[in-house]
């Protein structure tokens, strides 16, 4: 009776709305692919179906990973998508969402949920894995980092128990849910993280799989139908983008709440219908917890949040400030009057512009101002008293130590004679100073302990001058690259070591003459270091041995105060390694390690350039998806070595197939791709094609074993001339999985064929078959 009443209801808002939406209107609904596609969209296409009658309006069905659902979502290009919460938050924080309709009610015989969890697995026969914390250094496998049922959930509970995975074990994300209880029954992985619900759902495939697995940190939680090994979370929420009309999220949403546990749609997907909005907070809390997306920043704090939390603090501090600062300045005052009152005092010698001091036995007894800014010293009290050797390192620059150096130029001025010395002075902020320092002595009738008047003269600027001379020399003398000094016509007059030893020059034979110079420019470099202050550049060069060298070289003008160009200076380093370890990285970047063909990153390249060429001349292009049949048995049987060496077979057979302007390209593991240029008709493709999968299936030698397999081969044309405003749609990207969702035809009609792809349609041939010649037409 109550289905009853949902139904009538629903009637009645569907006939309230019908004018609002136009003829042939459609809406996207995007699902989350945690599992594999087939499952995926067997399960909810009767979904869409039921909307679609229910609503009035055409739903389609797209089941997308996670980077094309945040494309999808960005573009607009779903209407409204059902998602795992981890995932809805990420989207919510990038996206404007107008919230949530429905949280999922999943069912397990007659027991509903709405919350999901973690499951934690492995296999039965693993005694070394009993509970958690067995997991440390175990190889684990996980369909994706943002997953909360297959990855969030038990990293948290693990973290809760004092382990951290992302520290100290390998995750492997094999992106669904499937693969990860296939790689652990396979041994692949020692450990499995799956969400609640995957392990009774494969049931049905794997009979036996409860005997095969265990679950770890099992939770018996009453009325929850599924295994747990963790706390649990809302299931997944059905959300609609702000760009849908309102009235038919009303309708969706009445449409959904109206699905009973009974009903023929809600057994084919195994739910019992949907709830209203359940609370993610459970969900943020984790996010935040973990640092996962869309919580993995740490929040801009500004000075107004900082004021506003310590509001008492600021006030105090800033009073505090106030109050220094003022008696800073109270203090610097009176220091002022202080200075004032010292210069009244001392009218003696404080005018001279010249550093000017009075010793008496080597003590300082008098200093003018000159002196005291020299010394950077604020008074000149602070100096008085004080030894002249005080104000020196302990050793000067020629090694004596300073008060042994001043007592030996005193006693010259005892005897009547004015000294005359360089002096190495440190300042108060802890700088040294350079002086010429002239002691003379001062004579008074009667007096038997004379005083000497000391006079500074700064030559700081001429010693840091010799200095840097030193160093440059230094440097020239002692640089890894070449340095070379020439006149004004770019003849050599200096070289370095360096110099001789990268170009295998002695020093005779490289003055005089000419630098190395990039052929194609010779002595025009100089012009252009002339006119523009330098030249820069890598060119090629010979050693004398005959070794090839690559330099990297840079020359600039050295002018005088006229501004005219004296001389050139030069500096250049050998990169022949750097540029050959360049040459290896290219290829590596670009070519498949094992068997030397372009990978995925070239063929997209060369693919897009294919396509332009074919429309600037109005030719054909094919793309060839191959799939290697029963590889994996091979693999299996006698190792990954003759596995290896069975693709690199295979792969050379294939390329003595193709034309030289074709491309073969390996996409990774046993799948391959071939571009086939200027196709002229349908039965000289095919043909090739025919000869590809005999070449396939020929026997073949391995690891002292003869092996078969063969092929399955999915292709689509691109002929411009046909289409031109749908192929101008196309790209490479749509291209090549056009050419797959072929060969997975090919698969399914039994291996060893190859399959056109033709729109929704797909026109298969074995490897005896052909489909003739008829022209290309789409």
């Amino acid at each position: 009776m109550r289905g009853r009443l949902r139904f009538c209801l629903l009637v009645l808002l569907i006939s309230a709305d019908a004018s609002a939406f136009t003829p042939g209107e459609s809406l996207t609904l995007g699902v989350f692919a945690y599992r594999p596609d087939t499952i995926l969209q067997e399960r909810y296409a009767p979904l869409a179906d039921y909307l679609s009658e229910q609503v009035g309006v055409e739903f389609r069905l797209e089941v997308l990973n996670q980077d094309a659902m945040n494309r999808a979502v960005a573009a607009n290009q779903v209407d409204l998508f059902l998602t795992n919460p981890s995932h809805f938050l990420q989207i919510r924080s990038e996206r404007s969402l107008s919230g949530v309709l429905a949280t999922l009610i999943r069912r397990s015989d007659n027991v509903s949920t709405t919350s999901l969890g973690g499951v934690i697995i492995t296999r039965a026969d693993r005694s070394d894995i009993e509970s958690l914390e067995d997991l440390p250094g175990k190889i684990i496998a996980s369909p994706g980092i943002h997953f909360l049922g297959g990855y969030q959930a038990q990293v948290l509970e693990l973290k809760d128990a004092g382990i951290d995975i992302r520290r100290q074990n390998l995750v492997r994300y094999l992106d669904t849910h499937d693969r990860v209880v296939r790689s652990v029954l396979s041994g692949d992985s020692d450990v499995g993280f799956i969400r609640t619900a995957i392990l009774e759902q494969m049931e049905h495939e794997i009979p036996d799989l409860f005997d095969q697995i265990k679950v770890l940190n099992r939770q018996e939680l009453s009325e929850f139908p599924f295994v747990v090994s963790t706390r649990l979370y809302p299931e997944w929420p059905l959300v609609a983008l702000p760009h849908v009309d309102q009235r038919i999220v009303r309708r969706v949403a009445s449409a959904l709440f109206a699905i009973e546990p009974e009903d023929p749609l809600a057994r084919i997907m195994d739910i019992a219908g949907f709830s209203p909005p359940a609370d993610y907070q459970s969900v943020e809390y984790l996010a935040r917890t973990l640092r996962v997306p869309p919580y993995d920043q740490m929040p801009q704090v500004t000075w107004v949040d900082v004021l506003d939390q310590y509001r008492l603090w600021v006030v105090t501090t800033l009073i505090l400030l106030i109050l220094l600062v003022a008696s800073s300045l109270w203090l610097g005052k009176r220091k002022r009057q202080l200075a004032i009152e010292q210069k009244r005092l001392n009218r003696l010698i404080l005018s001279w512009p010249q550093p000017m001091l009075m010793l008496k036995s080597g003590v300082l007894m008098d200093a003018n101002r000159a002196a005291m800014d020299l010394l950077k010293h604020r008074s000149v009290t602070s100096m008085l008293g004080r030894n002249l050797a005080s104000f020196s390192p302990v050793r000067q620059d020629d090694g004596q130590v300073s008060y042994r150096k001043l007592e030996q130029l005193l006693a010259g001025v005892e005897a009547d004679r004015v000294m005359q010395s360089e002096w190495l002075l440190s300042r108060s902020d802890g700088s040294d100073i350079y002086v010429d320092m002239t002691l003379a002595p001062i004579h008074e009738k009667g007096e038997t302990d004379p005083l000497v008047l000391c006079s500074w003269y700064d030559i700081t600027v001429r010693k840091h001058a010799e200095q840097r001379q030193r160093l440059a020399a230094s440097v020239f003398d002692c640089a890894r690259e070449a340095i070379f000094i020439t006149d004004n016509h770019g003849m050599v007059i200096d070289v370095n070591d360096a110099y001789r030893a990268i170009t295998g020059r002695s020093r005779s034979r490289a003055l005089g003459r000419l630098p190395p110079l990039p052929m194609d420019e010779g002595i025009s470099v100089f012009s252009s270091a002339r006119s523009q202050g330098f030249w820069m550049g890598e060119f090629p060069s010979r050693h004398p041995n005959g070794d090839e060298l690559i330099l990297s070289a840079t020359i600039s003008s050295v002018r005088d105060e006229q501004g005219d160009v004296t001389h050139f200076v030069g500096i250049f380093s050998d990169i022949s390694r750097l540029k050959e370890q360049e040459r290896k990285l290219r290829v590596m970047a670009h070519y498949d390690a094992l068997t030397a063909l372009p990978n995925r990153v070239l063929f997209a390249d060369r693919l897009q350039q294919a396509m332009a060429l074919t429309r600037r001349q109005g030719s054909r292009l094919a793309v060839a998806y191959i799939d290697l049949d029963e590889f994996k048995p091979v693999n299996d049987a006698y190792g990954h070595r003759a596995g290896d060496q069975l693709l690199v077979e295979v792969a050379s057979r294939m390329r003595t197939e193709l034309r030289e302007e074709d491309t073969l390209a390996r996409l990774g593991g046993d799948e391959f791709a071939a571009i086939i240029m200027d196709v002229q008709d349908q039965k000289t493709l095919e043909t090739l094609l025919a000869r590809l999968l005999v070449k396939i299936s020929a026997p073949a030698w391995v690891m002292d074993h003869s092996v078969e397999i063969s092929a399955s081969i999915g292709y689509t044309l691109f002929a411009p001339v046909q289409n031109e405003q749908l192929l101008e749609e196309l790209d490479g990207d749509q291209l090549l999985r056009q050419a797959d969702q072929a060969m997975y035809q090919a698969k399914q009609q039994g291996r060893n064929r190859y399959v056109r792809f033709a729109g929704e349609v797909v026109q298969a041939s074995s490897a005896g078959q052909s489909a003739g010649g008829s022209p290309l037409a789409e």
